[in-house]
């Protein structure tokens, strides 16, 4: 069966949502390796949009949302599945292992614009339980799992009333519930240093070329830290700019490419060390600012990653390379292919660190959704 690319979630900027599993065993065993499923799903959803007075007045009352005579009709609806994640990177011992499909690409195509909708597929479990828990499920659980997928993330490129058609329809037809996916401060630290180590992966035992590749893809870096109302009841949020030239001063000890996820491959972020860019941000901020940030992350006693401070929140982090925030914004920017030639050498070298990197900041937010079910 053929499958999307996944470099289709890419140079795109996603709401991202929460999703517990989609049902369907009433009417089809399976989901993602269906293209029948796919293609009914896609015929209903088409239908639902279509045909709905309520989502067409919908569309007209909101003020800020384009209006019909502007997008035009809605010209197709298509379910595809995502190839593995690992595609984004080219790492094809990565491809070679994993046999399940990222998601689905929801495309709704209108005459002047086209819309995007994934459901992002959970990591494969097979190396990371136990074989003892899994022994452990009873018959029926199995079943129960047999009769519905778990897509754990809902990315949406869609506006705010199409948006809330579209969930409708998923709980409606999959009995699935869809929230909010926030992204705490803990999750922000460790998502930035998630892809600085992913950076220096690429030119491990070359610190020069490291710096290099660090300042190429991710440029200058924009911060907002947001406080606390008893702390600063008047200041609300603080902005802060870190300019290309002055990016890999704080890059003192990148993480090593084991310390990149967790050890089972999921993605998750939270398994981080010691922060190396924050930790120089951190000490800049105290030392000339005195500002104590808590952006310094350590390990607790039970071994579980904390940040120094509680009071002070990392909210939004934007560079020419991703832009996340705490309300669930996610936008990564790679190229989706190589150039060719001699003289496109490095601009390859840098596009591929910057897919690794896209690549490992999408299992950390599949890693999260997986640990708030």
């Amino acid at each position: 069966m053929a499958q999307t690319s996944p470099h289709h979630l890419l140079n795109t900027s996603w709401t991202s949502h929460r999703l517990s599993p989609l049902h369907h065993g009433n009417e089809f065993e399976t989901l993602l390796d269906n293209p029948t499923a796919l293609d009914t799903y896609a015929t209903r959803l088409r239908d639902h949009l279509t045909n709905s007075l309520a989502n067409v007045q919908g569309w007209q009352a909101e003020e800020d949302a384009p209006t019909l005579s502007t997008i035009g009709a809605l010209k197709s609806c298509t379910w595809a599945t995502l190839s593995p994640l690992s595609d984004l990177g080219g790492q094809t011992h990565q491809t070679q292992r994993e046999d399940h499909q990222a998601g689905i690409l929801v495309t709704l195509e209108y005459e002047n614009i086209t819309y995007k909708a994934a459901l992002l597929a959970a990591p494969t479990t097979s190396a990371s339980e136990p074989k003892t828990k899994k022994n452990k499920k009873s018959n029926q659980k199995r079943k129960a799992e047999s009769n519905s997928t778990y897509l754990p993330v809902l990315l949406t490129r869609l506006p705010r009333s199409l948006r809330e058609s579209f969930t409708g329809f998923l709980s409606a037809t999959f009995d699935t519930y869809c929230s909010l996916l926030r992204l705490p401060s803990k999750f922000m630290c460790a998502a930035l240093e998630t892809y600085v180590g992913g950076l220096s992966s690429r030119a491990e035992g070359n610190p020069s070329s490291s710096s290099a590749l660090i300042e190429d893809v991710i440029k200058e870096m924009h911060l907002t830290l947001s406080f606390s109302p008893p702390i600063s009841p008047a200041l609300k949020s603080l902005n802060l700019s870190i300019p290309q030239a002055s990016l890999t001063a704080f890059v003192r000890a990148a993480p090593s490419p084991s310390t990149i996820g967790s050890a089972s491959g999921s993605g998750s972020v939270d398994d981080q060390g010691s922060s190396s860019v924050l930790s120089g941000l951190s000490a800049y901020l105290e030392k000339h600012l005195a500002l104590d940030s808590g952006m310094r992350m350590g390990m607790g006693s039970a071994g579980e990653p904390f940040l120094g401070g509680e009071y002070v929140r990392l909210t939004r982090i934007a560079c020419a390379g991703f832009v996340i925030t705490g309300e669930g914004r996610v936008k990564l920017v790679a190229q989706a292919r190589d150039g060719e030639g001699e003289e496109e050498e490095g601009r390859s070298e840098r596009n591929r660190a910057a897919l690794r990197a896209s690549e490992s900041l999408l299992r950390a937010l599949l890693g999260r959704g997986v640990a708030e079910e």
